[in-house]
């Protein structure tokens, strides 16, 4: 384990960071009126009040029950002559029976999406495989090694979800190879876009709209529902249901904002549909993840589910036997009728089989779920070591904590998983994380940042990397990899404001931390607040299951709309009992106890 500090003299330390507490402050009568003139609650209309919406909506009715417009609308998804470009290029596809290559980035996010393009893409007739990254080893993105698997297998098109948009070298070698690509993807656009067949992503449009807080499986859907009504297609229900499903988990798990009406509106049909689904893939989830309960709310997807979704893209390795990002699809999309199965091994191709018995189905579906399980478990292991050493260097050097950026490098650490111990520094030390890794055999640190609420770290990192290219006329965030071309260096940065990922040389970490630290510095004071926004005061005669129902009316809560917070006065505790997952009891448990009321 090695950290990594600036010089004193590089380095202005950060504003003490202390958790604030803001207690709302609104007039009961301008509460009364607003809940009087919406037809809502007490709680629901300080709530909304509170989030400042009514200034956000012209129609609260948008916010808290957005209707299916939201849902189907892609008139700023992109713009149309991408649009029309990636139609045409699949209608080629379609007609010439090609088959199409998805290629998702290996998260929950990307996961989903490829789950929306597979499975709407061969309901409408094609030959559709996909396949993913190897995370720990290849990192994120259209990596070479899947465009050289494609040209063997004949393929002429690539579709990229969740990712692709800074993919500029990798494109080029796949147009290198003969293989056109559409990329699909809701991050934020580099300075020069991939020379692709088509580009969608939202962030082409120009000026602030909803669909830029999108996830990637919200951006595939939209694609999706836009392709079919230029093939004149009509998108059934039982279709729109399940993608929505997915839609919802990419959402939660990339965070996206529940400000965004779109996002509501999705994630509200998403989880309805979710808990009256007949999939069988997703019963089984249900009934590992969720067994006691019955009606399924975003927060046990965020807190159950979609980790586990996520697991398989962190630490998978097919080479190594352990289920990777395709295990997870081939459970999501269980019943939707596949063509061309992707691996004789896999869970879909073995459902092939005609006549297979609904016992047998159910059977190697729970196979494979419990494989996604194991992996998750495997996952909050390799979590927990990463921990220990973390926890090992902060003892030894406290001073670590003391920039405006805490940053620690590691020796191997599994890159895939570097990110949840970045969020955890973050959540724990109220500022931005970098976690630096080594990786065997190669001259390249991995990189993840998380970031606290006033700081967008992908900013921050982009003009380092501006700084670092007018110092050394080079790329910092690139990497080389060997390819029957040759060499290539292709781009290693991405993400958003709140969470990144990058690789730089070995040499260059440095005048990295130098840059890095610099613009940190020049970061107003303010950025470093943080606060907890308290609603006020609730009576304990007033906690029950009613106040609870009109809360949870205000669902789906997420980014930017957190489940609202209240406190109780005059509290006795009971004696607390620590619990956790069996890797965390005895470092960082939570903490169980019964609240009473002060006599």
């Amino acid at each position: 384990m090695q950290t990594q500090q600036s010089p004193k003299s590089n380095s202005t330390p950060a504003p003490k960071n202390r958790e604030r507490w803001h207690v709302a402050k609104i007039d009961d009568k301008l509460i009364k009126q607003f809940s009087e003139d919406n037809n809502v609650s007490f709680i629901t209309s300080k709530v909304l009040l509170s989030r400042n919406i009514p200034s956000l909506f012209s129609n609260v009715q948008d916010f808290l029950n957005p209707g299916d417009n939201f849902i189907f609308d892609t008139s700023q998804l992109c713009t149309d002559d991408q649009l029309n470009r990636a139609f045409t290029r699949l209608k080629l596809a379609r007609k010439e029976k090609q088959t199409v290559l998805v290629n998702g980035d290996p998260d929950a996010d990307g996961i989903t999406g490829t789950t929306i393009l597979v499975s709407a893409l061969r309901f409408l007739g094609f030959n559709v495989e996909f396949d993913f990254p190897i995370r720990s080893i290849e990192g994120h993105g259209l990596q070479p090694r899947i465009i050289d698997d494609a040209s063997e297998k004949n393929i002429s098109l690539i579709l990229t979800v969740d990712c692709g948009t800074k993919d500029v070298e990798a494109v080029r070698y796949a147009s290198e190879k003969g293989i056109d690509v559409i990329v699909i993807d809701h991050h934020i656009c580099g300075k020069s876009l991939p020379d692709a067949c088509a580009v969608i992503n939202p962030y082409l449009v120009d000026g602030k709209n909803h669909f830029q807080t999108l996830s990637g499986a919200g951006v595939a859907f939209k694609f999706i529902v836009a392709l079919f009504e230029s093939m004149n297609e009509e998108l059934p229900s039982h279709l729109v249901n399940f993608l929505l499903i997915n839609v919802t988990f990419g959402t939660l798990s990339d965070r996206m904002s529940m400000l965004n009406p779109m996002n509501r509106a999705m994630v509200k049909r998403g989880v309805d549909a979710f808990n009256t689904t007949n999939r069988e893939g997703l019963k089984v989830l249900k009934r590992i993840c969720l067994p006691k309960v019955s009606y399924v709310q975003p927060r046990h997807l965020t807190r159950s589910i979609i980790p586990r979704l996520n697991a398989p893209g962190r630490i998978g390795n097919p080479h190594e036997g352990i289920a990777d990002s395709n295990r997870v699809v081939d459970i999501l999309i269980i019943g939707i009728g596949q063509k061309n199965a992707k691996k004789a091994n896999t869970v879909m191709e073995s459902l092939q089989k005609a006549f297979q018995k609904d016992d047998d189905v159910k059977r190697q579906t729970m196979m494979a779920a419990k494989d996604v399980d194991a992996v998750n478990d495997q996952r909050k292991y390799i979590n927990m070591k990463i921990e220990e050493e973390i926890e090992e260097a902060l003892q030894d050097n406290p001073e670590i904590a003391d920039n405006p950026v805490l940053i620690m490098r590691g020796e191997n650490w599994n890159p895939g998983v570097i990110g949840i111990d970045a969020d955890r520094l973050k959540e724990r030390f109220l500022k931005p994380a970098i976690i630096l890794t080594t990786t065997h055999g190669t001259p390249y640190l991995k990189g993840s940042c998380r970031s606290i609420p006033n700081i967008n770290m992908y900013r921050v990192l982009e003009k380092v990397e501006d700084a670092f290219y007018e110092k050394t006329n080079e790329s910092l965030f690139a990497i080389e990899v060997d390819t029957p071309f040759g060499t290539k260096r292709i781009n290693a940065f991405g993400g958003h404001s709140q969470a990144c990922g990058f690789s730089f040389h070995e040499k260059n970490l440095d005048l990295f931390r130098t840059l890095l630290l610099a613009e940190m510095n020049e970061l107003p004071p303010k950025s470093f607040e943080f606060s907890y926004d308290i609603l006020g005061k609730v009576p304990f005669h007033q906690v029950n299951h009613k106040f609870l129902d009109q809360l949870e009316e205000l669902s789906p809560y997420g980014q930017q709309f957190d489940f609202p917070v209240f406190y109780l006065q005059r509290c006795q505790l009971s004696k607390g009992r620590a619990f956790s997952n069996k890797y965390q009891e005895i470092r960082t448990p939570h903490v169980q106890f019964d609240v009473f009321q002060q006599q």
